[in-house]
């Protein structure tokens, strides 16, 4: 059951079709911003970030917005008896230490993030509109996966992922080339 407030019937009838934005309150998530290194070139049509994940926050918007995140994916989660997504659930459940070292992470797009400075230094980011992840759906959804039908504990999983931050209006010409 989901309960609809009239501002969130109005969103839904405005959007008529169309992807609903999604805007995620990270800090609110997380407990607190995600820690990033920024890695782009000033002065381009886009931004980028490398940010090392909580595989627990992955879950946890993943279980908020589910194929809303794939909207842009070039697949989509296939099931848990293909040999990769086997794979995925099989290191998040006997080996998660070692997940991140596994696995290649995921490639995100969004079209704004906030980035704040954190107290012990460095950035993080503590929103993001639009986030979109264009390759990495069966990790993201083979690691909900093994959180809700295996109860694995996730605090030991990390997923890296490459965020590009790209202009609204050039996000039909960019994203299918990233991904």
């Amino acid at each position: 059951y989901n309960v609809l407030d009239f501002t969130r019937y109005v969103d839904i009838l405005a959007s008529q079709g169309n992807a609903e934005p999604i805007e995620i309150d990270v800090a609110e998530i997380n407990g607190e911003p995600l820690p990033c290194l920024q890695a782009h070139v000033h002065g381009s049509d886009y931004s980028s970030f490398l940010v090392v994940l909580p595989a627990r926050f992955l879950a946890d918007i993943y279980g908020l917005y589910g194929p809303r995140l794939l909207e842009q994916n070039v697949r989509v989660f296939l099931q848990a008896r293909t040999k990769v997504n086997r794979g995925i659930i099989d290191t998040v459940r006997e080996a998660p230490k070692m997940f991140f070292a596994y696995n290649n992470g995921l490639t995100a797009t969004a079209s704004e993030v906030e980035i704040e400075e954190l107290p012990g230094g460095g950035l993080g980011i503590s929103s993001a509109k639009n986030l979109q992840i264009v390759n990495g759906g069966q990790t993201t959804a083979s690691i909900l996966y093994a959180k809700d039908q295996y109860k694995s504990d996730l605090t030991d999983v990390f997923v890296q992922m490459k965020l590009s931050v790209i202009k609204p209006e050039l996000v039909d010409e960019i994203v299918p080339k990233i991904s």
